[in-house]
């Protein structure tokens, strides 16, 4: 069965009058197909941004404290407690696992606290927020490198960023990674200057700046990057679309409205159902994007529907303020996994070696000392399906399975040599041959058909795939016409409005000129009409009054 929970950490300032939460600072809370508790991790109490999950252990850093709690979530136990020189800001957990838990590197680059850490979907880039307002990206690879890169002729030192986003004018509130694994990956920032920033992390080059209504405590993006969501000190929640502009093309990556910032309504917002929420310290998303979270200060989970966009339900209520959310993988989907499988039994890292860091070395040197043990298990079902039974399954058979079998048909009717003897021996054969060559002939008969029918088939997904290509092209080309039209219309639109605008001056301008005329005539003692009427006749002013387009 489908199902999918959530990972809620909270801010643990007094006791709990609730007393099945009491010491509770972690909870894994099951949303689909019910809601429900299910497990509770103790003696747990993080800030914002403090919480990370892995596929079998949950890391929490403790609020005012130097350590790390380590919880087992197969186990349903705390299983260790990591000390660290100073208190923890902000954690986040690359490639799904750890190994020991011995610190390897420590770098000071910010000049204030961290105040946010994400791990890209590839695990090979860390993005730290800093309430220095400004953002270091850094190279996981590099970081784990037992031989460090000797000072350069700038002094950089090792382990440094290999760039710096310094758009934000305020610190830093929260992050979100896109979920894509390619070149062209963004990231959103927000920040206390009431600004969200997705920019490209590879390049370190802004795509679109946003100006929201006010400042964004959370940030989240869509399952598949096409807007990203934030909570507000208020307690409302936002939905903030990539698309909404007039481009040809992605919005982000269109340089002609890259430079121009854009003003997210205030009216827009999604307001909760009561202002005694607080803030919304941490928002999550589901699995399929339809359903966003928010925890806030009060300690209520809230579920808000993201096509209606508005508040739906609340979801649980832990009493202390909600300072972290993490949704998990749903359970239940198949997911494929390799054939051989690697269990590591024992790792020894040795320190950083200054020595490595010599010109001598070449690039990537391990130490002797280093070692790593692992065992390579073979997969406990042997019983994988066919390639025949897998081509059953699919739209067509593989081109090289029919192949095959004409082959095997070929081979069915070369005669053997036995046969061959009889005939050069002109003896008769006997009933039992005859019944297997008239068996033989009908089975090469029923195959022959049953190829035939494959390369019928074979014959109209062919066929299929051309036309939908064809259509798609199609489609393509008239999406372009299409824009290009609309283009158009726009600005004969915009011509006809300013052509417009430039007769009702010009009208405005001769209906002055003739009021001064006549206030001129008579103040002379003349007859003022009588002067209008001569500048009508002469033609002095051009007037537009008999233009049908004015009516």
């Amino acid at each position: 069965m489908l199902s999918e929970s959530f990972v809620a950490s909270t801010l643990s300032s007094a006791k709990s009058p609730t007393a099945s939460l009491r010491d509770v600072g972690v909870c894994v809370h099951e949303l689909q197909p019910s809601s429900i508790l299910r497990s509770t991790f103790k003696k747990s109490s993080t800030l914002t941004n403090c919480l990370a999950v892995s596929p079998s252990h949950i890391f929490t850093a403790q609020a005012d404290k130097a350590v790390l709690h380590v919880y087992n979530r197969e186990k349903g136990n705390q299983e260790g407690v990591v000390p660290f020189p100073e208190r923890i800001r902000s954690i986040a957990v690359a490639g799904g696992q750890t190994c020991t838990g011995r610190q390897v590197a420590t770098t000071a680059s910010h000049l204030q606290p961290v105040t946010s850490l994400v791990v890209d979907p590839t695990s090979n880039f860390i993005l730290s927020g800093s309430a220095d307002a400004s953002v270091h990206v850094w190279s996981l690879p590099g970081i784990l490198s037992f031989s460090k890169p000797a000072l350069s002729a700038t002094r950089q030192p090792t382990n440094s960023p290999i760039r710096t986003f310094s758009n934000h004018r305020a610190a830093i509130t929260s992050l979100a990674v896109g979920h894509s694994n390619g070149r062209h990956n963004i990231v959103v920032s927000t920040a206390k200057d009431n600004t969200a920033i997705a920019w490209d992390y590879h390049t370190g080059r802004a795509l679109r700046t946003f100006l929201l209504p006010l400042s964004a405590t959370s940030v989240a993006l869509d399952p598949v990057d096409r807007a990203f969501y934030v909570g507000y000190e208020d307690g409302s929640v936002q939905s903030v679309d990539f698309y909404r502009s007039q481009s040809a093309q992605h919005p982000l990556h269109d340089p002609s409205v890259q430079s121009t910032p854009a003003q997210v309504s205030m009216e827009d917002r999604w307001l909760p159902p009561s202002a005694e929420t607080g803030s919304a310290k941490a928002i999550s998303l589901t699995y399929d994007g339809t359903t966003l979270l928010s925890g806030h200060a009060n300690g209520k989970v809230l579920s808000w529907n993201v096509a209606r966009r508005k508040y739906t339900s609340s979801v649980a209520d832990y009493t202390h303020p909600i300072t972290n959310l993490v949704m998990l993988p749903p359970g239940g989907i198949p997911h494929p996994s390799s054939d051989l499988k690697r269990k590591a039994h024992t790792i020894v890292k040795p320190r950083h070696d200054s020595g490595l860091s010599a010109p001598n070395h070449a690039p990537g040197a391990v130490p002797a000392e280093y070692m790593f043990h692992t065992q390579i298990i073979a997969p406990s079902d042997s019983r994988k399906p066919t390639e025949f039974s897998q081509a059953l399954t699919h739209s067509s058979f593989p081109t090289s399975m029919i192949e095959d079998g004409l082959a095997e048909l070929a081979a069915f009717r070369q005669p053997s040599s036995a046969e061959v003897t009889r005939v050069a021996s002109n003896a008769a054969p006997p009933k039992e041959a005859l019944e297997d060559t008239a068996a033989r002939d009908s089975q090469v008969t029923e195959l022959e058909n049953e190829v035939a029918v494959l390369k019928k088939k074979v014959a109209v997904n062919e066929t299929a795939r051309h036309n939908a290509d064809d259509e798609v092209v199609q489609l393509r080309s008239d999406l372009a016409n299409l824009q290009d039209y609309i283009n158009e219309l726009h600005e004969k639109q915009e011509a006809a409005q300013q052509e417009k605008v430039l007769r009702q001056a010009r009208k405005q301008e001769h209906e002055t000129k003739k009021r001064e005329a006549w206030l001129a005539a008579e103040k002379k003692g003349r007859n003022g009409d009588a002067v209008i009427q001569k500048m009508d006749i002469d033609g002095a002013v051009t007037s537009d009054s008999d233009d049908p387009s004015d009516e």
